[in-house]
C-alpha cells in the first residue's frame, strides 16, 4: 500500500469527521433558536432516546458491529432532519455565523447578474 492511498483516506475520513462535527454545531444551535419550532426540536430529542434505548431494529447481538452502526445511523438522520425542517433562514444565519458560508438557496440581489423590480401594485379587476 503506498503512502499517497493512505493520505487520500485519512483526508477523506477527516472531511467526513469535520462535517459531522460541523451538523453537531449547527444542530445544537438551532436546537438553542427560540425562532425553530419544538416539533422539529423533539427530532433529536427521539433520536438520542433511540441511541440510549436498548431496543433497537437491529439487535447488536445479532450482527456484531451492524448492530451499533444502526444506532449511529440514526442519529445522524435525526440530526440532518432537525437542519433540513428547520426554517431555512434561520439555517442561513447560523450557518454565516458559524462558518461564514453564504447560502446557496434563495435570492441575493448582491450576486445576482438578474435585475428584479420592487413595486407597490393593486388589482385593477376582482372575480368575487
Amino acid at each position: 500500500m503506498s503512502s499517497k492511498s493512505i493520505s487520500s483516506g485519512l483526508l477523506e475520513a477527516s472531511g467526513f469527521l469535520g462535517g459531522v462535527i460541523k451538523q453537531v454545531r449547527l444542530g445544537w444551535r438551532l436546537f438553542k433558536d427560540g425562532r425553530v419550532p419544538g416539533w422539529v426540536k423533539m427530532i433529536p430529542i427521539a433520536g438520542l432516546l433511540y441511541f440510549l434505548s436498548p431496543v433497537d431494529l437491529i439487535p447488536d447481538f445479532v450482527l456484531p458491529g451492524l448492530g451499533e452502526v444502526d444506532d449511529v445511523l440514526l442519529l445522524l438522520l435525526a440530526l440532518k432532519m432537525l437542519v433540513d425542517l428547520s426554517p431555512q433562514g434561520i439555517v442561513q444565519e447560523h450557518l454565516e455565523d458559524l462558518f461564514g458560508v453564504r447560502g446557496r438557496t434563495g435570492f441575493d440581489p448582491e450576486t445576482s447578474s438578474s435585475s428584479y423590480i420592487d413595486a407597490p401594485y393593486r388589482v385593477l379587476e376582482s372575480n368575487e
